[in-house]
């Protein structure tokens, strides 16, 4: 099956009933058998219509085959939506045909794709396939950019930006309302539907998630904070694999404890009680998990205001909640100084002991956020400046994102500037170092989001 003559819809359609089956049935059923017959001769014919075979699934779901991406509606694509998950999961975004492709290999892909579990290294994935006998494919790491879908460069991650952008508003809005009319302590239900939202995007696309926390200046910090430190505790949440329920929990959580006063004494702390109680929202073991969030000023070791020593641990929600709010306390400018840089503000909490951040948990916060989050701003060393839109999954290339240039080498600002991958040797630019956007008139929005 050459690629003018590929059904890209019906190929996507066979992927994606099959990745819904195996999620029901077990993965031997017999209803998966035909749909694996059928995909097994078609993807068997594009290998044998030309070398270097790929099939691939990008974050919004777009099918890529053979580096073209497939022009299909967005029913269809959001079929294959579960598989790009299952892909994710194991660290792949898709995989090479090197051999003809009986049905038992593709049967054994499955296999292997839903019983690993989440946060598996694409290179134990493969060693799994290989265990199976399953050796005619092999898994190509996430692949999110494409080229030539309805507007070039960089569409999907348009497309990923736009429904991104669309959860943080909602969020925002519903949490703005909520604090003007006095009820956000009863949780609304338009701020629990935002926090369903953001959770939904940690647990599918970690990094379009994140990339919402350098929209920092359209809003009054009292607004924009505690919506931050909803995205950065749930993203710490998915990175040690919560379920989405608990990732929508800690999120609510997180907003409240941003919501505290710097002076907040046990009475302001128990009336905010009172209030989250009040809730109809609220079943006791639920209550009892976000209320655990206000121990977070305690500190680790349990001595800090507004409590006196206490012999319990401190909740894991409290926990995360430190890290977050702090980290966007620390990267977001105030009125008597300037926002840190992210590794400048993970430095500064590593070395402050006096807070007693949990050491573990800031060492995975650390590799969540990244060494070059999205939206920040990197000189090159050809004097050119780019801002990250994508950051890479393999821990190796953590320093080597993907980059839009918005300034050239001269300095001139390039509007639709074009997109550069660090990771490729032939890009010929390395990182000099992380810049401040602001100081240097960029703005990282528009990078990032359109």
């Amino acid at each position: 099956m050459s690629q003018d003559r590929l059904d890209a819809r019906l190929l996507a359609r066979h992927l994606g009933a099959i990745t819904r089956a195996v999620r029901i049935h077990d993965v031997a059923n017999r209803a998966v058998s035909r749909l694996i017959a059928w995909c097994s001769r078609d993807l068997t014919e594009l290998f044998e219509s030309g070398p270097d075979c790929r099939v691939e699934i990008d974050n919004a779901g777009v099918l890529v085959v053979n580096n073209h991406p497939q022009r299909l509606r967005r029913d269809v694509r959001s079929q294959l939506m579960p598989l790009a998950a299952m892909l994710r999961d194991a660290g792949a975004g898709g995989f090479r045909i090197t051999a003809v492709v009986p049905d038992r290999a593709l049967l054994g892909l499955f296999r292997v794709l839903s019983t690993l579990g989440k946060g598996t290294e694409r290179t134990e994935t493969q060693r799994q396939l290989e265990l199976a006998g399953v050796t005619c494919f092999q898994l190509l790491p996430p692949r999110v950019l494409v080229s030539g879908l309805s507007g070039g460069p960089g569409a999907a991650v348009r497309i990923a930006a736009a429904e991104t952008l669309q959860a943080y508003i909602r969020a925002v809005l519903a949490v703005q309302q909520a604090r003007d009319e006095g009820t956000l302590l009863r949780i609304p239900p338009a701020v629990f539907r935002g926090a369903q939202g953001l959770a939904d995007l940690a647990d599918s696309d970690l990094r379009m998630h994140l990339a919402l926390t350098s929209l920092k200046e359209d809003m009054e910090y009292q607004t924009r904070h505690p919506v931050h430190a909803m995205i950065f505790a749930m993203a710490l949440g998915a990175r040690i694999g919560l379920p989405r329920t608990l990732l929508v929990e800690l999120g609510i959580a997180a907003l409240y404890a941003a919501t505290l006063p710097d002076d907040a004494d046990t009475d302001d702390i128990l009336g905010m009680v009172v209030s989250m109680l009040h809730s109809s929202r609220l079943s006791l073991a639920r209550a009892r998990r976000m209320l655990a969030v206000f121990d977070f000023r305690a500190g680790v070791d349990r001595t800090g205001p507004p409590f006196a020593r206490l012999d319990s641990p401190p909740h894991l929600f409290g926990r995360i909640c430190a890290i977050a709010i702090t980290f966007d306390r620390l990267t977001t400018r105030g009125d008597d100084r300037p926002g840190l840089l992210a590794d400048e503000a993970l430095g500064q909490m590593g070395e402050d002991r006096a807070a007693g951040y949990d050491p573990e948990l800031l060492r995975l916060f650390a590799t969540v956020v990244g060494r070059y989050p999205l939206g920040c701003a990197l000189q090159l060393d050809n004097g050119e400046v780019g801002v990250v839109i994508h950051t890479p999954s393999d821990a190796a290339l953590a320093a080597l994102p993907l980059v839009r240039i918005v300034r050239d080498e001269a300095g001139g600002i390039v509007r639709n500037g074009g997109i550069v991958d660090l990771a490729d040797p032939a890009a010929g630019r390395r990182v000099v170092g992380a810049v401040d956007a602001e100081t240097l008139g960029i703005d990282p929005r528009r990078a990032l989001f359109g």
